[in-house]
């Protein structure tokens, strides 16, 4: 394969893709110039200097983290790639889109709406990269503070889409099981206060976890849910299953279509596709134990030999140069 020169432009908090994605080109031999947006007062202009002195073979992207006509701009002096990483189309994205050279979703049943905007568009889902998610050691007082029932990471905000994760969260806590949930604090509103005050409030685990209190929360948790936003949109999967997954979690999400391309349900994680049997299936994995670890072994082997971004890059650098 060839080695390449890449700007990478992304936001770099603990959490973000971008340093996954830079790692993961590392491990390929490429070259990566890193570029927070967040870093500088003017990103659009240190973009355009970064790209006259440092002349990239192509510029990789994933959101609107510059203006798209400075994107438009740059198209001029080296190949823009783009790696959208939602399951949802906003106002400001076709711009983007558009602009770029080569286009990957990480959702397969958009794709034809993609190709509309921009011939070359491809699917290409995410993926793990273990090296930040490694567990040093597993304390006491690990397990203590990381161990459940029934785990669940994300944001239970007041956007529409996050309103039904709480209800389906309450669920769980009313049928008895024990649940903790981690990710932003729930704002505190006037509307908010009972559940701030109730039960799922008192289930929140304090913090936003990522890498390795992450791998702890999926490795001591005996079911790590997931709700995923389109699960009627084919293959759109988030990056929270393979990392999951790949810290050796036994994974129950919500069915999302095309899904057993990838991990296969009642093998590699498990599927649900009402609330009713989402508790039925933790009441019946709650009490087998063997099955849920050689569930979860098997998925985690699934990730590690066909999933992680080492590969996935590898993937993008082979359709870029077979469009280009």
């Amino acid at each position: 394969m060839k080695q390449y020169k890449i700007l990478l432009v992304t936001f770099f908090s603990t959490w973000d893709n971008g340093w996954y994605y830079k790692a993961a080109l590392e491990k390929n031999g490429h070259t990566v110039i890193p570029f927070d947006p967040y870093s500088v007062r003017d990103p659009d202009s240190r973009a355009r200097q970064l790209v006259r002195e440092t002349k990239p073979d192509f510029l990789l992207y994933a959101k609107n983290e510059l203006s798209a006509e400075t994107f438009r701009d740059l198209r001029q002096f080296t190949k823009l790639i783009m790696w959208y990483p939602d399951p949802v189309i906003p106002e400001w994205l076709p711009p983007f889109v558009e602009a770029a050279d080569v286009f990957f979703t990480m959702t397969e049943g958009l794709v034809e709406e993609f190709k509309k905007i921009n011939a070359n568009s491809f699917w290409l889902t995410q993926g793990f990269e273990p090296s930040f998610f490694e567990i040093r050691e597993i304390t006491e007082r690990d397990r203590r503070r990381f161990s459940a029932d029934v785990a669940f990471v994300g944001n239970l905000g007041s956007k529409p889409h996050y309103l039904s994760r709480r209800a389906i969260l309450q669920s769980v806590i009313d049928s008895g099981f024990k649940l903790k949930w981690w990710g932003p604090r729930m704002p505190r509103k006037f509307s908010t206060l009972p559940l701030l005050f109730g039960k799922l409030g008192r289930a929140y685990g304090g913090e936003f976890v990522s890498r390795e209190t992450y791998a702890k929360v999926a490795r001591l948790s005996k079911i790590f849910l997931a709700l995923e936003a389109m699960p009627h949109l084919r293959k759109s999967m988030s990056s929270r299953m393979y990392t999951a997954v790949g810290c050796g979690a036994f994974y129950m999400c919500r069915h999302v279509d095309g899904i057993e391309d990838i991990l296969e349900p009642g093998r590699e994680i498990v599927s649900f596709q009402t609330q009713e049997e989402m508790i039925d299936m933790i009441r019946y994995y709650l009490k087998n134990d063997e099955e849920r670890t050689r569930i979860a072994e098997a998925g985690r082997q699934r990730i590690f030999s066909e999933h992680t971004y080492e590969m996935r890059m590898r993937s993008l650098i082979k359709i870029i140069e077979d469009v280009m």
